[in-house]
């Protein structure tokens, strides 16, 4: 009777354990899928900021050469127009080029930067012209050479290689006018190489608008998706990601960003599609994951169903 009690409690303890160890895994594997989840979100989010911001940096060159924005646009310039630590190599500017060198932070102290980009302007070797960057249709073929950049609040390190064009489809210049009467939009598609800290380069297609309103010194941002891939519509980025999934990032909802909240997104909707689980971003919310209604918002929420088929919620800050 003794050696039956024994075995009973024998058999409890390894059932009990076997038990916990199944939870344990459960718990890992829920832990690891929010951790993958949260970086293809935040590879997305860095990639698409860096890319956004050095187009801005080589509008703000453009602007300074009247034979790059057009020697008849007529644009307000006044202020803070070069990149801050930044190099800028005009001596090819008669031929629409110009070569930026990064060395250190940008100028919201956000990003830490090396490397350098290349900018080119349509130019006709045969009438020495370029093609003004204010014209309706001009192309600006953006090329990254080893660009490094550390984003200092997470560390996240990654090297960007590859070419963008942005075309400028309306015309007109990004300039310093408190007010633009005609909206400008630019239609941005290309292919980046990646290399993530750590060390997989991966290929990111890019296919979408950027459409840039100001009023009364605010400026408005609204990001949508073009392309047509993988059988989804709206698709703005995809490509292989880091974890070796392929993935295509559809843009359900317009992003857009505001200057009076540092460029954060207000609200909008990305669907990352092809990765562990599907993945719904949402941007523009409170601490709590609902929508910001008046200020600045917290962050943005990641939702996806888990592999038991759960709901989950993640809030993540900017």
């Amino acid at each position: 009777m003794k050696r039956k009690v024994i075995t009973l409690i024998a058999v409890a303890a390894i059932t009990a354990g076997l038990t916990s160890c199944r939870k344990d895994k459960s718990e890992s594997s829920q832990i690891e899928e929010q951790v993958q989840q949260q970086t293809n979100a935040g590879d997305d989010e860095r990639v698409m900021a860096t890319t956004d911001e050095v187009s801005d940096d080589a509008n703000k060159i453009i602007a300074q050469h009247p034979r790059l924005r057009g020697f008849n646009y007529l644009g307000i310039f006044n202020g803070q127009v070069s990149p801050c630590n930044t190099t800028v190599d005009t001596s090819l500017v008669s031929h629409g080029q110009v070569t930026v060198t990064f060395n250190g932070l940008s100028c919201d102290g956000k990003r830490d930067r090396s490397g350098s980009m290349t900018i080119q302007l349509p130019y006709d070797s045969i009438t020495g012209t370029v093609t003004p960057w204010s014209d309706a249709g001009s192309q600006l073929t953006v090329t990254f050479n080893n660009l490094t950049v550390t984003h200092v609040s997470s560390g996240k390190t990654y090297t960007l290689n590859g070419v963008r064009t942005i075309t400028n489809v309306n015309g007109g210049l990004v300039d310093n006018s408190p007010t633009f009467t005609t909206p400008i939009l630019h239609h941005i598609t290309g292919m980046l190489q990646i290399t993530f800290d750590n060390n997989t380069t991966r290929t990111w297609n890019i296919d979408r608008d950027r459409l840039i309103e100001r009023t009364n010194n605010v400026t408005t941002i609204t990001s949508s998706g073009n392309a047509s891939e993988g059988g989804f519509s709206n698709v703005a980025m995809w490509g292989i990601n880091r974890l070796g999934n392929m993935f295509y990032v559809t843009i359900d909802t317009p992003i857009v960003r505001s200057s009076t909240c540092d460029n954060d997104a207000m609200s909008g909707v990305k669907i990352h599609h092809g990765v562990v689980r599907d993945l719904t971003v949402t941007f523009g919310v409170d601490q709590q994951g609902n929508a910001q209604t008046s200020g600045c918002p917290y962050g943005y929420k990641l939702n996806w169903v888990d592999a038991h088929g759960n709901q989950r919620q993640c809030i993540v800050a900017y």
